[in-house]
């Protein structure tokens, strides 16, 4: 008699256990926050609330802050509500996100208002008030402490390594700059060098002999040719010289008449004498200048 009494009390006192959890409307409540100092004037602090509560008993929203401003230094800029079902009811997630615009003198306590959350009609769980410290974004006056400024200004930041860019560019600059060489030698422009002044002083020799002096001016045309040609040159290798500098053989009918007139010249007596041949030695010497400097 006395084991069934003690087995129905025993029972009865697990059944009262169980029945309290199970009625238990809230079943969990946790409030997330992070560090609680170091803030200055526009941080931002985020609060997360988590509730876990019996199936049907939903979350009142009109209970949530509104977004806004809160009072003269606290706005509740963002609320993100959600939900999800679980074994035991509903988890519902509450992330607000307020920011701070107190600017204190000195190092100050601030707090977060609490507020109460509502389930149902009947059901409350207050979110507690939450503490931290803000402090000022810098002191009222610059102290100094032997001799040396207490306040500095801010570390510059680091400069971004352009090493690559600029051996790209001394690359690129060089490149041009070769490219225009180039260009500058194959259009004659370059007329400081020897190859481009093999014609210029000879052009200017004839321009100052008379028109009767026609054998001063073969001799001159023929070392010009000789300085070109690295070698005599004579009218049966006109071909070969053709063949090394074949920009020249534009001139391949003045050419030829220059290398019969001057043998008519230097080994016939019956050679005449006029200006119209001066003119033509002069115009040659000219041609192969313009040759020489690309222009022709």
């Amino acid at each position: 008699m006395r084991l069934n009494t003690f087995i129905i009390f025993f029972t009865a006192l697990l059944l009262g256990g169980c029945s309290n959890s199970i009625n238990q409307p809230i079943t969990h409540f946790q409030v997330q926050t992070p560090r609680p100092f170091g803030y200055v004037m526009g941080d931002e602090i985020k609060q997360r609330i988590i509730v876990e509560a019996r199936s049907g008993l939903a979350l009142q929203t009109s209970s949530v802050p509104r977004k806004g401003e809160i009072n003269r230094w606290l706005n509740l800029n963002k609320i993100k509500t959600s939900k999800m079902k679980t074994r035991a009811g509903i988890r519902y997630q509450i992330d607000l996100t307020y920011q701070i615009f107190y600017a204190p003198l000195a190092v100050k306590m601030l707090e977060l208002p609490g507020f109460t959350l509502q389930f149902g009609n009947t059901i409350e769980k207050k979110v507690p008030g939450w503490s931290f410290t803000s402090a000022p974004l810098r002191e009222l006056a610059i102290r100094k402490d032997e001799g040396k400024e207490y306040m500095r200004p801010n570390t510059p930041a680091p400069l971004l390594d352009n090493t690559r860019s600029l051996n790209r560019l001394t690359v690129s600059l060089l490149i041009t700059f070769m490219l225009a060489v180039y260009l500058a030698w194959l259009y004659g422009m370059l007329t400081f060098l020897p190859k481009y002044q093999i014609f210029k002083s000879p052009s200017r020799k004839l321009a100052k002999l008379p028109d009767d002096d026609l054998t001063d001016m073969l001799s001159i045309m023929h070392k010009a040719l000789k300085q070109l040609n690295g070698k005599p040159l004579f009218k049966h290798q006109l071909a070969s010289f053709y063949q090394r500098f074949p920009q020249y053989q534009t001139l391949n009918d003045e050419l030829n008449w220059f290398f019969n007139y001057s043998n008519q010249h230097f080994f016939s007596s019956a050679s005449r004498n006029s200006k119209n041949d001066s003119d033509k030695i002069k115009r040659l010497c000219q041609h192969c200048l313009q040759v020489e400097r690309g222009k022709r």
